[in-house]
């Protein structure tokens, strides 16, 4: 191996290669888009409060239970090739051992958590002993009451026994992580299997086909992973003996016809079902890793803005209606006292995708009891207009398998788009509230800044009513 002795393998070196060797390759080489976005650097800013607060819970709550021992932050380490640095170590000169502690601003630990502190414990036990692997993170039990109680906020995860059980994986990843760095041809490395998301398409997904495999919706890992053996990255080229669900054969129907489809029985009975007045509802949101206000839990998303749109009848005029709130306190309670005067109580109630719209609804009614019986009989009015795509009931070849409204949209309605709107995406319209409630924002900003939201939130129940007289149209 000719590996430069001065280059180290970090960890987050060694995360990005369990994503995709490639992605490792592509930094490495400085062709990864590595551009934080507004709301990127607002989770970054969210884990450091998170660190912070930690570090005063582990100061308060676990250092006087161990006498004698030191609370030492972000000590980098080296091994060799191998580099990590520690959130906090705790050191007991009384037994010459070391506690990892691993700060999370997640509520729910995954593999990626194991794998890092398992990356950390391999690193330093060559040099100390390691007693213990711990992670600390927010408890999402913990419900704010008064000020914040940092012995209930976090939980400590002692992960020691899982962390040995994977040391020998770990280690043999690490070492095939390190000879990326020696690697001249990517594509002699495996590549991601999410191009929608990956950091560098050009070298993950060079050329992809314009309706791809990765296009089948909830194609699991493995079968992705087959297709590609077998030489196969057009979803026309699937073998019509390779097993696939029914919705999707229906979707790779529609990339080798570039045909639409219509279950017209089934589109009438889910039209049948709606009630007229129709509401066609939006909310947006912000989430918050620190509970910000009496009540919320740990990374639960808080609810300022609502669009709301009235259709009587179908050739009515349109009503509509919204709120964006910016209050000193919890603006879902400002939020609801504006709903439940502009929301009608009898008709359908339309949303895209349901399940989000409903569990705002069940937090805010925990929130506020006395918005409980107008939030559940709200839940019970619910129709999800996007299920008509998700259960492949309407599909079209331009939506390439996907049936969120951003793809939706600009097939079926055109000449509505979100491309020319200064807010034109949720984390955008989460950062523009973030900012003016949490931040310094200048009045001529603000203003600009309310505008663009109200735009986008409105936009985004237009589309649905408008996606609505497309499916009505059809029957």
């Amino acid at each position: 191996m000719n590996q430069n002795l001065t280059e180290k393998l970090t960890k987050s070196d060694f995360l990005l290669f369990c994503e995709a060797p490639r992605h490792l390759w592509a930094k490495k080489n400085l062709k990864i888009d590595l551009t934080l976005t507004d709301f990127d650097q607002h989770l970054i800013a969210e884990g450091y409060e998170v660190e912070k607060l930690a570090q005063e819970y582990f100061a308060n709550e676990i250092l006087p239970q161990k006498p004698g021992c030191q609370m030492k932050l972000q000590q980098t380490f080296t091994d060799g090739p191998f580099q990590a640095r520690v959130d906090i170590l705790l050191d007991n000169p009384e037994t010459s051992t070391y506690e990892i502690y691993e700060v999370k601003s997640s509520t729910n630990l995954d593999k990626k958590d194991l794998y890092d502190v398992a990356y950390q414990f391999l690193i330093l036990q060559n040099q100390v002993k390691i007693e213990k692997a711990v992670i600390v993170h927010p408890n999402k039990e913990y419900i704010r009451d008064g000020e914040l109680d940092l012995a209930q906020l976090f939980i400590v995860d002692d992960l020691t026994e899982k962390v040995h059980e994977l040391l020998p994986e770990i280690d043999a990843l690490r070492h095939e992580a390190l000879s990326v760095f020696d690697c001249k041809d990517p594509f002699e490395l495996a590549q991601c299997l999410t191009p929608r998301d990956c950091p560098c398409p050009d070298i993950c997904h060079p050329q992809l086909p314009e309706f791809s495999i990765f296009d089948v919706p909830r194609l699991s890992p493995k079968k992705k992973a087959e297709l590609l053996d077998m030489g196969i990255r057009d979803a026309r080229e699937i073998p019509v003996t390779f097993s696939l669900n029914d919705k999707q054969l229906l979707i790779v129907e529609r990339a080798r016809t570039h045909s639409e489809y219509l279950d017209q029985y089934s589109l009438q009975i889910e039209l049948n079902q709606l009630q007229f007045p129709l509401w066609f509802l939006d909310y947006e949101t912000c989430i918050s890793a620190i509970p910000r206000f009496q009540g919320y839990h740990p990374q639960q998303q808080i609810v300022f803005q609502y669009s709301l749109h009235r259709l009587d009848n179908p050739k009515a005029e349109l009503h509509h209606f919204g709120c964006i709130a910016l209050t000193d306190g919890d603006p879902s309670l400002y939020l609801l006292e504006k709903l439940a005067a502009d929301l009608g109580r009898t008709g359908t109630v339309i949303v895209w995708n349901k399940s989000f719209e409903m569990t705002m609804n069940k937090e805010m009614a925990k929130l506020y009891p006395e918005y409980g019986n107008f939030l559940l009989d709200l839940n019970s009015r619910i129709y999800d207009l996007g299920e008509i795509v998700n259960q492949g009931i309407y599909l079209h070849p331009q939506f390439k398998g996907s049936w969120s409204i951003k793809h939706v949209l600009p097939v079926m309605v055109p000449e509505l788009s979100y491309e020319e709107m200064a807010i034109n995406k949720g984390d955008k319209a989460s950062m523009a509230w973030w900012n003016m409630t949490f931040g310094e924002v200048a009045q001529e900003e603000k203003t600009r800044l309310l505008e663009a939201l109200d735009k986008y939130c409105e936009l985004d129940t237009l589309a649905m009513v408008e996606i609505y007289r497309k499916f009505a149209a059809m029957v």
